[in-house]
């Protein structure tokens, strides 16, 4: 099966047999338990042997929804269960750009401690069940299965740089929830350094050198990112943006907006109405 590059992230779960998986340069065996995710979508093959020609997933996926056997030939031994993550790419953030193309998590990892032989049947049993209730159930199963797979991935990364070694780290993880949670609040460096019991100059270093920028620019590109969020999603006065990303005027608001995107909040709402109503 060969799967093309998406903007969405990719996972399989071998929930019996087994296969290879090709992707750029990589050849991975996979068996039974296994579970993979493909963070940025990054074309790949999933195939029965290594010497196989691969076929399409848009024509396997045809053929199954047109209720054919997709691979008539050969006994049916392996079992794929497979789907997809959206993440809207234009909202980007660390924690997603840091994440490798490729994680593998093993069926017989020591950390799974049973959450896999849980999750797995009842997910591939929802899964086209056409119940009431199906497809929320799958979404949010899928969920987990990618929040476990995370966090087995971030207990094994070993020290270093970067927003997934922040996340492992106490206090700078302490100061980021307090930065994501308070966005619309005054918060000063003082109050961030307090709440972790660290110094302004030790929780400045520190924090730039795992994140890779000061807390305070790290609180405006969050801030950024929120206000994006809103004025897609909603249709609130500027003034009421500016107040729930923590901006007391409406003018300081749109002067940091256009210095992070190059254009003031109120065009860039109009852009996104204008590519929405094109799609329609």
């Amino acid at each position: 099966m060969k799967i093309g590059a998406t903007p969405f992230a990719q996972f399989h779960v071998i929930v019996r047999g087994q296969c290879w998986l090709n992707l750029k340069d990589e050849q991975h065996f996979l068996a039974t338990g296994d579970i993979i995710v493909i963070p940025h979508g990054t074309a790949h093959e999933l195939l029965d042997d290594p010497k196989t020609e691969p076929v399409p997933s848009l024509d396997i996926l045809n053929a199954i929804q047109s209720g054919e056997i997709p691979f008539p030939e050969g006994e049916l031994t392996t079992r794929l269960l497979c789907g997809h993550f959206e993440f809207d790419r234009e909202l980007t953030h660390p924690f997603i750009t840091d994440l490798p193309s490729l994680i593998i998590v093993k069926g017989m990892g020591r950390k799974q401690e049973g959450w896999l032989e849980a999750i797995t049947p009842i997910l591939a049993g929802e899964t086209g069940a056409g119940q009431p209730g199906s497809e929320s159930i799958s979404e949010r199963l899928a969920e987990v299965l990618l929040i476990q797979v995370l966090r087995i991935y971030l207990l094994d990364q070993p020290t270093g740089q970067g927003f997934l070694t922040a996340l492992a780290d106490k206090r700078i993880n302490t100061a980021l929830k307090l930065i994501h949670s308070g966005t619309s609040q005054d918060i000063k460096l003082d109050d961030i350094a307090k709440s972790v019991g660290m110094s302004r100059s030790s929780l400045a270093a520190r924090f730039k050198e795992l994140v890779g920028d000061t807390p305070m620019n790290y609180l405006t590109a969050w801030r950024m990112l929120r206000a994006k969020d809103i004025l897609r999603s909603g249709s609130q006065p500027i003034v009421e943006v500016a107040e729930q990303v923590g901006y007391a005027s409406e003018a300081a608001f749109s002067r940091a907006f256009k210095r992070a995107y190059n254009q003031n909040p109120s065009n860039y709402r109009r852009t996104r109405e204008s590519a929405q109503i094109s799609k329609i």
